[in-house]
């Protein structure tokens, strides 16, 4: 509560100069030695009072846009930084691979130097995966959007990891909304997402389990464009309550030998086709990822 005779609570400004009941005005000040627009608002508290007080409330309207911007250019500089790593490793990388695979070459198949050196090998693939990563999240590609059927492509991608679901022995169950209509993605990088999905889904339940996996068409009574979904429901232990904010977040992972990239290359993808990602755990235990993607191109 400032008194309205009191002009020192803003330089230049005094409160009488803004009447007795004042909404929505702009005024500009310095707010630790930065200049800020604040949106003022002054409310009169007993208007019988013979020295009127007032309460004056104070907003910093540029506040979001300047936290949007930080992020932006904070997520600018993570992507290039990525890049330029990734670059930087894999050039040295192929040098290195391509001498250990000449001294394998000369090794008797019984030396046992060159199943030390095969080990090496295949470190240096988990190396090259971790660097594809990098550069996938670091210059996200362009990429061609072409009328598919949903459908078919989660069909596909689940045939292809039918042996490793029946290793793990994980029941997978398809529940496809027949109607569904085609439109326009890019099949490969939506390939990318269910693939990222579908395995995280898979080794998230190392005792067995089962996952299912449900498209739907969602519409509405409003104006808002359909929506084509899709749910991977598994029957794990779940993702902690307090870590389910940062899941999406570049380098964030719970597993020792994960890079974090995955779901955010991944969301990243579904949001440039106009869509969004979710997550929940089930009430029975287990997680839902949830992928909603407009069917119209322009909202994409």
């Amino acid at each position: 509560v400032i008194q309205s005779d009191d002009p020192t609570w803003w330089s230049g400004d005094p409160v009488d100069d803004l009447g007795s009941s004042s909404s929505g005005r702009k005024i500009k000040a310095k707010v630790n030695a930065k200049r800020r627009l604040l949106m003022v608002t002054v409310v009169p508290l007993d208007s019988d009072a013979k020295d009127q007080e007032r309460l004056v409330t104070l907003r910093d309207v540029g506040a979001r846009e300047r936290e949007l911007k930080e992020a932006q250019e904070r997520k600018t500089s993570v992507e290039e930084l990525c890049a330029c790593v990734a670059h930087e490793i894999r050039n040295p990388l192929t040098g290195i691979r391509t001498t250990v695979q000449y001294v394998v070459t000369k090794l008797e198949e019984t030396d046992p130097r060159a199943g030390e050196l095969s080990e090496v090998l295949k470190e240096m693939d988990r190396i090259e995966e971790i660097i594809g990563d990098l550069l996938k999240f670091g210059r996200p590609a362009e990429f061609t959007k072409e009328k598919s059927d949903l459908n078919q492509l989660l069909g596909r991608v689940l045939d292809s990891l039918d042996a490793q679901c029946k290793q793990a022995e994980v029941e997978v169950r398809r529940n496809f909304q027949n109607d569904l209509p085609q439109f326009s993605f890019s099949c490969d990088n939506m390939q990318q997402v269910l693939l990222n999905l579908l395995r995280n889904a898979i080794e998230a339940m190392p005792e067995g389990g089962r996952l299912k996996v449900t498209t739907t068409l969602r519409e509405w009574k409003s104006d808002r464009e359909p929506h084509a979904e899709v749910f991977i429901s598994d029957t794990g232990h779940g993702i902690p309550e307090d870590l389910l904010d940062s899941i999406f977040k570049p380098f964030f992972t719970t597993r020792h030998n994960g890079t974090g990239l995955g779901l955010a290359i991944s969301l990243g993808i579904v949001r440039a086709h106009g869509g969004t990602m979710t997550a929940r755990n089930r009430l029975g235990g287990g997680t839902t990822f949830r992928i909603s993607l407009p069917l119209s191109e322009e909202k994409a």
